[in-house]
């Protein structure tokens, strides 16, 4: 009995011991095996991919999938580090690397070369600026190409990233391809001067925030919303009729101004001018019967 008890007790601490040791690297690398990606989306606002973005099983383990619409387009996968690491560890940063793979859709035809680059930005005070670092894969010989780990290296003191600066962000870009292809991104770190990794502070969302095509799909809507406007245009013309007294109107008119004719005046005008004549009467008829009450 004794010994039963002393195996189920070395067993549960192996097993904790296990969790541990699980818990620990997961707490330094984003490998997706929680199937959580809320801190990632698709920036598209400026001529991006919209990709499909999804946490799948590939390669043995669970990856990011970016599924590409275009091949022939950037993708522009996009990290919110705010999300990802405590603000106050900004600055410790000095290499972000990942795991890339490149999948041919037809399964057969290479994928061809692959190169890109990963950059980085403050948010709205755009502090630090825009900076970036290519990276290069190399021509692949098979639907399928081996995972290879690319980095973004921050070299220049003004491409530090800043502590606490809100909107911070990474975004990882492949150019574009003559095939149809996915893109898998796996075991993202973040080393600090030493090639250690830093801590992450994974920040829970409901959803990932994913830009898509459809906002591009929404602007026909705002079409309709021009024609109120071009209706307004028949009620312009409701006052063409008005142009059949132009006899009256017209000789008022020339009278006014030996220059005008026709062919020139338009219906304003001369509406304008029956308007003034019958101002003219209005007055000369208001100024006789002011006359006449004096006289009273």
């Amino acid at each position: 009995m004794k010994k039963t008890k002393l195996l189920t007790a070395g067993i549960m601490a192996l097993s904790a011991v296990t969790a541990v040791s699980a818990g620990a690297y997961a707490a330094d690398v984003v490998d997706f095996e929680d199937g959580k990606y809320s801190f990632v989306s698709m920036k598209t606002d400026d001529g991006g991919d919209p990709s499909t973005l999804s946490v799948v099983d590939f390669g043995g383990s669970k990856q990011l999938k970016v599924d590409v619409t275009d091949c022939a387009n950037v993708p522009k996968v996009y990290f919110d580090l705010n999300s990802m690491l405590d603000p106050d560890d900004f600055d410790k940063v000095k290499t972000i690397e990942m795991d890339v793979t490149f999948e041919s859709k037809d399964g057969t035809t290479p994928p061809g070369w692959a190169g890109g680059a990963i950059g980085t930005q403050g948010g709205e005070a755009k502090t630090p600026g825009w900076a970036q670092t290519a990276w290069e894969c190399g021509e692949y010989d098979k639907a399928v190409s081996n995972p290879v780990t690319i980095q973004r290296k921050f070299l220049l003191y003004s491409e530090r990233l800043v502590n606490g600066t809100e909107g911070t962000h990474m975004i990882l870009m492949r150019w574009g391809s003559e095939v149809d292809y996915n893109m898998y991104v796996d075991n993202i770190k973040f080393l600090d001067a030493d090639g250690k990794a830093i801590p992450l502070e994974i920040k829970a969302s409901a959803a990932p925030v994913q830009t898509t095509a459809a906002p591009e799909e929404t602007e026909p809507e705002t079409e309709p919303e021009e024609i109120p406007e071009e209706t307004t245009a028949p009620a312009e013309t409701e006052a063409v009729p008005e142009e059949t007294e132009a006899p009256e109107t017209t000789s008022a008119s020339e009278e006014t101004d030996p220059e005008s004719d026709n062919e020139t005046t338009s219906s304003t005008t001369g509406n304008f001018s029956a308007f003034a004549a019958a101002s003219a009467v209005v007055l000369s008829g208001y100024a006789v019967a002011m006359t006449r009450r004096k006289k009273k």
